[in-house]
């Protein structure tokens, strides 16, 4: 059994890398135990979980990532016949018509509510017009299984296929591409990079059922029978009973990092969901980059991790874990110095509630610093481990 990267099937900012859950999961916790991610981003810690055959419970603010995650288990289904539904998906995708003005049918279906016109400003006409092809075929797709690898795909090459090639953060900020960048896109073939992109969705969940234990049916089973993944503010949310969770391993929104919402702007607009200031999985997101030049970003992020600290001291049983991925900041400038000591203080905080255990350093790589200024000077991040004590 090895980890399974949700980040090779949906690009997200900011996930931590599979091992991390895959690894503090089997050495603190035995099959059947439920594991919990309050901030399950697009399902890193839900996915080790399930895996490795214990109950995985997810909670995530982006309506984005809760419907990658929620499609996502769908796949894992381990009746299902990957390689079968994956050639479906490929020969339904193959009647494109060049003739045809998809983005018109959109218009005209009253009941579909893709914002195909906030779409257009990203896409050249060629390329919109392919995608529009796909929307209208996942819409009308009624097999649960191929519509689920379909709205991952279609999700993440949103931005595969974009015109906007600077980053997350021009997409998140809403810097619509320019004429230059339109002009370099026009070949993108957008039907093939979603043909090839369902085929490794699925033969890359396909490959982890095949290492799986013998009790994943049983679990699977006992999974699919309830809700365990939910679109909510972890801070107030209650479908979770208190001592029920034997793990909490979760990265935490960083402070004035990531936003995780706008990032996702071109998949909010295919759900039909606009991202104007009184959006509310913006409202209620913790730490969003965008909160950067307000004057009490730094303490109104450490208010909201101690709420969230309250709840999962509840949340965890008596004897169990919470491991928490949070930022290492240097003294580089005034702004880390302040991150810095606001990491701090929910360290501090959440050493009130549970005991800390232990701390684990680790260098956060080249690649995922360089992906934004943000990240230039976080040079390493660490693991604490909170243990729940019995009562005697």
């Amino acid at each position: 059994m090895y980890p399974f990267d949700c980040r090779k099937h949906h690009w997200y900012p900011a996930t931590f890398i599979p091992a991390i859950p895959f690894t503090l999961i089997e050495i603190l916790t035995q099959p059947q135990a439920t594991i919990y991610d309050p901030f399950s981003g697009i399902g890193t810690t839900y996915f080790q979980a399930l895996l490795l055959s214990r109950k995985p419970f997810a909670t995530e603010n982006c309506t984005v990532a809760a419907e990658f995650t929620k499609s996502m288990f769908l796949l894992f289904d381990p009746g299902l016949d990957h390689l079968t539904v994956a050639n479906e998906i490929c020969r339904e995708t193959e009647n494109f018509d060049s003739q045809k003005i998809y983005p018109d049918e959109i218009r005209k279906t009253s009941d579909f509510t893709v914002l195909i016109d906030e779409l257009s400003y990203w896409y050249t006409p060629n390329v919109l017009n392919k995608l529009a092809y796909l929307f209208l075929l996942e819409k009308k797709e009624k097999d649960m299984y191929k519509k689920a690898a379909m709205r991952i795909t279609i999700s993440a090459i949103l931005r595969t296929t974009c015109c906007q090639d600077r980053g997350w953060g021009c997409i998140a900020d809403n810097m619509k591409p320019n004429e230059a960048q339109k002009k370099d896109a026009d070949n993108v073939d957008a039907i093939r990079i979603f043909q090839n992109h369902v085929k490794r969705l699925l033969s890359d969940v396909g490959n982890h059922l095949k290492f799986v234990s013998d009790d994943y049916r049983v679990v699977y089973k006992e999974v699919t029978s309830k809700k365990t993944i939910f679109q909510a503010d972890n801070r107030d949310f209650n479908e979770i009973a208190d001592n029920s969770i034997d793990l909490v391993v979760t990265s935490p929104t960083y402070p004035n990092m990531t936003d995780y919402v706008k990032s996702q702007r071109l998949s909010y607009y295919w759900l039909g969901l606009s991202l104007t200031k009184d959006n509310a999985d913006g409202l209620r997101e913790i730490g969003a980059r965008r909160k950067r030049g307000m004057k009490d970003s730094i303490s109104n992020y450490v208010d909201d991790m101690k709420k969230t600290n309250e709840k999962l001291a509840r949340t965890v049983s008596e004897g169990g874990y919470v491991c928490f991925v949070l930022p290492e900041f240097g003294n580089f400038n005034q702004n880390d110095v302040e991150r810095k000591g606001s990491i701090q203080q929910v360290i501090s905080n959440f050493s009130t509630l549970l005991s800390k255990e232990k701390e684990i350093e680790r260098i956060v790589p080249a690649g995922r610093k360089s992906h934004n200024i943000k990240w230039a000077t976080l040079e390493k991040e660490k693991i604490y481990i909170f243990r729940k004590n019995k009562k005697v």
